[in-house]
């Protein structure tokens, strides 16, 4: 699976105009870095907040074609849901990873 969706990225580019996409794009690359930054912090709920970030993702991931995310945040919010815990390191070290891969390709993609 593709990081990005090119065609989504497209749509989104029609809807908004060409000259306001760098825009949302810098926001969403925003949210993606405050995203990596409060996963790395060990004072944090790491489980928790998985679960939350996932819920968020689910929607901006699919609003931006991160097509790879999107799938990773809805396997994790609906395993949230469902009572499966999200508390391993593999869980936190994927999403991670992922997070990092979508922001360096959308960086890609604005330069």
């Amino acid at each position: 699976m593709d990081i990005i969706n090119q065609q989504q990225v497209e749509r989104l580019k029609q809807e908004i105009g060409a000259e306001n996409l760098p825009v949302l794009l810098d926001i969403f690359l925003s949210e993606l870095s405050q995203y990596m930054v409060k996963l790395t912090d060990a004072n944090n709920d790491q489980e928790a907040y998985l679960k939350e970030i996932s819920h968020a993702l689910k929607s901006s991931a699919a609003s931006f074609g991160a097509e790879a995310l999107r799938n990773l945040a809805i396997d994790y919010d609906g395993s949230g849901k469902a009572g499966v815990s999200l508390s391993t390191v593999e869980h936190k070290h994927k999403m991670l990873a992922l997070l990092k891969e979508t922001h360096q390709c959308y960086e890609k993609l604005l330069s």
